[in-house]
Protein backbone atom coordinates (compact mmCIF):
# COMPACT_ATOMS: atom_id res chain seq x y z
CA UNK A 1 0.00 0.00 0.00
CA UNK A 2 1.22 3.21 -0.78
CA UNK A 3 0.63 6.64 0.84
CA UNK A 4 -0.55 10.05 -0.60
CA UNK A 5 0.44 13.26 -0.40
CA UNK A 6 -1.47 16.72 -1.10
CA UNK A 7 0.16 19.64 -2.33
CA UNK A 8 -0.74 22.48 -3.54
CA UNK A 9 1.68 23.58 -6.41
CA UNK A 10 2.17 26.32 -9.24
CA UNK A 11 0.48 25.60 -12.84
CA UNK A 12 4.08 26.11 -14.50
CA UNK A 13 5.05 23.16 -12.02
CA UNK A 14 2.04 21.35 -12.47
CA UNK A 15 2.66 22.58 -16.50
CA UNK A 16 6.31 20.97 -15.91
CA UNK A 17 5.49 17.67 -14.40
CA UNK A 18 2.38 17.00 -16.82
CA UNK A 19 5.12 16.92 -19.63
CA UNK A 20 7.54 14.97 -17.93
CA UNK A 21 5.35 12.18 -17.19
CA UNK A 22 4.16 12.40 -21.22
CA UNK A 23 7.72 12.33 -22.38
CA UNK A 24 8.48 9.68 -20.14
CA UNK A 25 5.03 7.51 -20.22
CA UNK A 26 4.36 7.51 -17.35
CA UNK A 27 0.92 8.24 -15.13
CA UNK A 28 1.25 11.54 -13.19
CA UNK A 29 1.30 9.63 -9.75
CA UNK A 30 4.10 8.15 -11.18
CA UNK A 31 5.81 11.13 -12.52
CA UNK A 32 5.35 13.23 -8.69
CA UNK A 33 6.92 9.72 -7.48
CA UNK A 34 9.80 9.84 -10.06
CA UNK A 35 10.80 13.15 -9.43
CA UNK A 36 10.48 13.55 -5.46
CA UNK A 37 12.31 10.57 -5.21
CA UNK A 38 15.26 11.75 -7.30
CA UNK A 39 14.92 15.32 -5.91
CA UNK A 40 15.51 13.99 -1.95
CA UNK A 41 18.27 11.97 -3.30
CA UNK A 42 19.41 15.00 -5.16
CA UNK A 43 19.49 16.90 -1.40
CA UNK A 44 20.75 14.43 0.27
CA UNK A 45 23.59 14.29 -1.79
CA UNK A 46 24.13 18.04 -1.52
CA UNK A 47 27.49 17.78 0.25
CA UNK A 48 28.74 15.60 -1.60
CA UNK A 49 28.03 17.31 -5.03
CA UNK A 50 29.72 20.52 -3.16
CA UNK A 51 32.89 18.12 -2.88
CA UNK A 52 33.26 16.85 -6.53
CA UNK A 53 32.19 20.61 -7.92
CA UNK A 54 35.10 21.90 -5.24
CA UNK A 55 37.71 18.75 -7.08
CA UNK A 56 36.70 19.46 -10.35
CA UNK A 57 37.38 23.04 -10.14
CA UNK A 58 41.45 21.72 -8.59
CA UNK A 59 41.61 19.15 -11.30
CA UNK A 60 40.98 22.13 -13.82
CA UNK A 61 43.49 24.21 -12.36
CA UNK A 62 45.58 21.83 -12.56
CA UNK A 63 45.10 20.68 -16.17
CA UNK A 64 45.16 24.57 -17.08
CA UNK A 65 49.14 24.64 -15.31
CA UNK A 66 49.94 21.82 -17.42
CA UNK A 67 48.61 22.86 -20.49
CA UNK A 68 50.62 26.03 -20.07
CA UNK A 69 53.51 23.85 -18.95
CA UNK A 70 52.78 21.99 -22.59
CA UNK A 71 52.75 24.86 -24.75
CA UNK A 72 55.83 25.94 -23.34
CA UNK A 73 57.68 22.44 -23.86
CA UNK A 74 56.33 22.44 -27.68
CA UNK A 75 58.12 26.29 -27.98
CA UNK A 76 61.04 24.94 -26.59
CA UNK A 77 61.01 21.72 -28.39
CA UNK A 78 61.10 24.35 -31.79
CA UNK A 79 63.93 26.16 -31.01
CA UNK A 80 66.89 25.47 -33.16
CA UNK A 81 70.18 24.27 -31.65
CA UNK A 82 72.17 22.92 -34.50
CA UNK A 83 72.99 22.18 -37.76
CA UNK A 84 73.11 18.57 -39.08
CA UNK A 85 75.97 18.15 -41.71
CA UNK A 86 73.89 18.42 -45.07
CA UNK A 87 72.76 21.64 -43.75
CA UNK A 88 69.53 21.36 -42.18
CA UNK A 89 68.39 23.31 -39.26
CA UNK A 90 67.97 20.79 -36.30
CA UNK A 91 65.65 22.01 -33.59
CA UNK A 92 65.03 20.46 -29.92
CA UNK A 93 62.52 17.92 -31.35
CA UNK A 94 65.15 16.28 -33.81
CA UNK A 95 67.51 16.19 -30.88
CA UNK A 96 65.51 15.29 -28.17
CA UNK A 97 62.22 13.91 -30.02
CA UNK A 98 63.35 12.18 -33.08
CA UNK A 99 67.22 11.33 -32.73
CA UNK A 100 67.81 12.66 -36.40
CA UNK A 101 67.84 14.84 -39.26
CA UNK A 102 64.50 15.52 -40.48
CA UNK A 103 66.12 15.77 -44.31
CA UNK A 104 68.71 13.06 -44.34
CA UNK A 105 67.71 11.11 -41.53
CA UNK A 106 71.16 10.86 -39.48
CA UNK A 107 71.42 10.67 -36.15
CA UNK A 108 71.98 13.50 -34.06
CA UNK A 109 73.04 12.13 -30.93
CA UNK A 110 76.71 12.44 -31.82
CA UNK A 111 76.22 16.42 -32.22
CA UNK A 112 75.04 16.50 -28.90
CA UNK A 113 78.02 14.22 -27.16
CA UNK A 114 80.36 16.38 -29.37
CA UNK A 115 81.54 14.42 -31.77
CA UNK A 116 83.86 16.62 -33.76
CA UNK A 117 83.62 13.71 -36.96
CA UNK A 118 79.60 14.30 -37.45
CA UNK A 119 79.90 17.28 -39.42
CA UNK A 120 77.17 18.93 -37.74
CA UNK A 121 77.23 21.60 -35.35
CA UNK A 122 75.54 22.43 -32.12
CA UNK A 123 75.10 25.57 -30.59
CA UNK A 124 76.22 25.21 -27.14
CA UNK A 125 75.61 28.65 -25.96
CA UNK A 126 71.78 27.44 -26.58
CA UNK A 127 71.82 24.12 -25.75
CA UNK A 128 72.57 24.22 -22.55
CA UNK A 129 69.61 26.81 -20.94
CA UNK A 130 67.16 24.68 -23.70
CA UNK A 131 68.07 21.62 -21.54
CA UNK A 132 67.31 23.66 -18.27
CA UNK A 133 64.08 25.29 -19.82
CA UNK A 134 62.99 21.36 -20.79
CA UNK A 135 63.80 19.93 -17.35
CA UNK A 136 62.04 22.95 -15.55
CA UNK A 137 58.49 22.01 -17.88
CA UNK A 138 59.09 19.09 -16.83
CA UNK A 139 59.21 19.35 -12.91
CA UNK A 140 56.01 21.32 -13.53
CA UNK A 141 54.41 18.62 -15.43
CA UNK A 142 55.83 16.11 -12.95
CA UNK A 143 54.73 18.24 -10.01
CA UNK A 144 51.16 19.06 -10.96
CA UNK A 145 50.95 15.48 -11.75
CA UNK A 146 52.23 14.40 -8.34
CA UNK A 147 49.24 17.33 -6.59
CA UNK A 148 46.87 15.35 -8.25
CA UNK A 149 47.42 12.26 -6.68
Amino acid sequence: MSDTIYARVSPELKAATDQYAKENGMSLASAVSDLLSRGLEAAGNESSIRVLEQRTQELQLELTRVHDAAVALDGRLGQILGTCECGQALTGHDFLIAGRCPQCNQGVSGLMAGDQDSGGTVNRTEFAPFMAGIGVTLALIIFAYAASQ
